[in-house]
């Protein structure tokens, strides 16, 4: 765990050091991170509701059996995961997009 905690306080110094040097490095990186914990937020979210129906409900079989046994812990190997994999993918974007040459030929 402090690893991990390590780990993303590195990060987020080099992510914020990044982000603040543009206004349009600001807006992406705060749509990119606000994308990512809606999406976060959802899917957690939906299978805590999905574990109560099936709880609630008596329902077994296939994907009820998978609600009712998702660790939280699993779940959150998967959002870090999530995390490791946005971030190369949105620099990738941001890189081959091309996103601040054309921001600034905009103004």
């Amino acid at each position: 765990m402090s690893l991990l905690d390590t780990l993303d306080g590195a990060f987020m110094n080099f992510a914020h050091e990044w982000a603040f040097a543009k206004p349009v490095r600001k807006a992406y990186y705060d749509i990119t991170i606000t994308g990512l914990s809606v999406a976060v937020a959802l899917f957690i979210g939906a299978i805590e509701l999905l574990s109560i129906v099936a709880d609630r409900f008596h329902l077994v079989g296939g994907l009820w059996d998978w609600i009712s046994g998702v660790g939280l812990n699993r779940i959150g190997f998967g959002v870090v995961g999530l995390f490791a994999l946005t971030w190369p993918v949105a620099l990738g974007i941001w890189r081959f997009g091309r996103i601040e040459q054309r921001c600034a030929g905009a103004d």
